[in-house]
């Protein structure tokens, strides 16, 4: 009868001795977990802000600034016998148990995005150096500029709300069309100074020796009224045309943004009819080569294929997760939002896991 006995302790202490350990076992898999959660989680709190902006709500920003994970693991062994008989015999009356419990109790902190932080966010215009810098890396002209820039050296860009419609000027379509191909045929380059405060974008156009310059070069710098025997243009934040060596970039904020993508919602025809929000304006023929989110809306049944997808007074609005355009401007998005989001360390969130 003591065999059973052994047999019994022989399973259930290596697994109790285990414990431990059980934090390194989870460490890989949470990692991916919680970045995937506070991703999706930052997805629909974006949309959600779209959607608010489009019916005069105001928008709210809450950040997680800690996640705790916390782990609990218990095991019991339960062992029932008369051992030893009136004779002092080993009985045959033995009865041994298992049990064991596991526990997963995440702790998470919110803090909204009040105040100057909020501001600094939502209201500053992006600095034409971080676009750049994004476009340095071979992002998306037409996405990053498109979304980020009110106007080039007087150029102005499509704008909408509830006041009406901007139309884009073809000449800032033309260049956002320049810069893509010429930087991606190594024509075209970009430049960073640091200063006391801040950086300065430079845009570097090649000038050879031997030939001619390259006749999309010679346009841009037509379009943007810059002197064609330069070929270094430092980036300025400014309104209207700037001298002739210099490049002024009137950027948008965050907030803008956001309403000019709202105007872009397909809201439902009731909500227009009852004065809750205006008419969608359809974009034109010259928006195509710019950003265009397609948000749709339904009031029943949450959409089964949806990249990101929340619901807002009833009604479901989602972006389809087979466009792929929209999931674009989308992504760009939130980058812009991940670039300009510097509201301290205490916003940043602090992922505690526990590995013993």
């Amino acid at each position: 009868m003591v065999r059973p006995l052994l047999l019994a302790l022989s399973l259930v202490l290596p697994g109790l001795a285990g414990c431990s350990s059980i934090g390194p076992t989870t460490l890989g898999r949470d990692r991916l977990d919680y970045a995937a959660a506070l991703a999706e989680a930052s997805k629909r709190e974006t949309l959600l802000n779209i959607i608010k902006l489009r019916y005069a709500d105001a928008v709210s920003l809450i950040t997680i600034s800690q996640l705790v994970a916390g782990y609990t693991l218990e095991g019991s062994v339960n062992i029932n016998s008369n051992f030893f008989t009136d004779t002092f015999d080993l009985s045959d009356d033995l009865s041994f148990g298992v049990g064991g419990t596991f526990a997963d109790r995440p702790t998470a902190t919110y803090a909204p995005i009040r105040g100057d932080d909020f501001a600094r966010l939502m209201l500053t215009p992006i600095p034409p150096s971080e676009l750049f810098a994004m476009l340095a890396t071979r992002a998306s002209t037409a996405l990053i500029l498109g979304l980020g820039v009110e106007s080039i050296n007087g150029l102005r860009n499509w704008a909408a709300d509830a006041r009406g419609v901007t139309r884009v000027e073809p000449g800032f379509v033309e260049v956002l069309q320049l810069l893509e191909a010429l930087r991606n045929d190594g024509i075209l380059g970009f430049g960073f100074e640091a200063g006391n405060q801040q950086r300065t974008a430079f845009l570097l156009l090649e000038q050879p020796d031997d030939r001619p310059r390259d006749p999309r070069a010679a346009r841009l710098l037509e379009l943007l009224d810059l002197d064609p025997t330069l070929s270094r243009f430092p980036i300025h934040f400014g309104f209207g045309s700037g001298e002739p060596g210099e490049i002024r970039m009137y950027t948008r904020s965050l907030f803008q943004i956001l309403s000019n993508l709202a105007s872009q919602i397909d809201v439902p025809e009731a909500d227009v009819a009852g004065g809750r929000t205006y008419p969608t304006e359809r974009s034109p023929a010259e928006l195509s080569p710019l950003p265009n989110l397609s948000v749709q809306s339904r009031r029943v049944l949450e959409p089964s294929d949806a990249f990101v997808a929340v619901q807002y007074r009833g009604t479901w609005y989602w972006i389809d997760d087979r466009n792929y355009r929209a999931k674009s401007v989308f992504s760009a998005l939130l980058l812009l939002l991940n670039l300009v989001d510097k509201s301290g360390a205490g916003q940043v969130p602090v992922i505690t896991i526990p590995t013993g």
